[in-house]
């Protein structure tokens, strides 16, 4: 089952395009009731139309349409930073980021995520970890599986977290066996 925007929403969309004076990009996903979608990338002045079969592109941008939207669902797509977090350690303490003094940035495209988190230590910026990916993403739940990443995930490894994305801010948790492992909050660049 696809997901239906109006073509009222993509004039809306091109109509904020044009009165931003900063280049940016803005992904709209519309689904036509003849099962095609249209991906948009506008940049500024200058706009791309792409039209793809439904199932290519819930495939490509890791989009399932039938368990939410797929306009929520592409607010992920972008650059994100790190403003605060926490995780429960391996003696079940949860650590504060801002103790760390941990900054970090993430992006998501349509279909891979990847993130850098540095660590300040007496002024000095210090590598603390990195992964990188594909992702699948629903509504609510955001599932990572990174492929290259420094702290020695598994081969199909997966990290599953529900998520809420609050004006310009996404709030992440991320469960595993039923227990609270790590709470972040990223505030959009672009």
């Amino acid at each position: 089952m696809g997901f239906s925007i109006s073509a009222i929403s993509a004039v809306s969309v091109m109509s904020a395009v044009r009165q931003n004076v900063k280049a940016f990009t803005l992904l709209a996903v519309l689904t036509s009731a003849s099962g095609f979608v249209w991906t948009q990338g506008a940049y500024a002045d200058t706009a791309s139309l792409v039209v793809m079969n439904a199932e290519t592109v819930s495939t490509e941008a890791s989009v399932d349409t039938a368990t939410g939207s797929a306009a929520q669902v592409l607010a992920l797509v972008g650059s994100w930073q790190l403003v605060s977090g926490r995780y429960l350690n391996e003696k079940h303490e949860w650590v504060d980021y801002q103790i760390l003094n941990l900054s970090a940035i993430k992006v998501i495209s349509a279909r891979h995520f990847s993130f850098t988190t540095m660590k300040n230590v007496d002024g000095v910026s210090q590598f603390w970890a990195a992964g990188s990916g594909t992702y699948q993403a629903t509504a609510t739940e955001y599932t990572e599986q990174p492929e290259l990443n420094s702290f020695s995930a598994a081969k199909g490894a997966e990290f599953v977290f529900s998520y809420a994305i609050k004006g310009q801010e996404l709030h992440t948790q991320r469960v595993e066996n039923g227990e609270l492992k790590e709470v972040e909050v990223w505030q959009r660049l672009d």
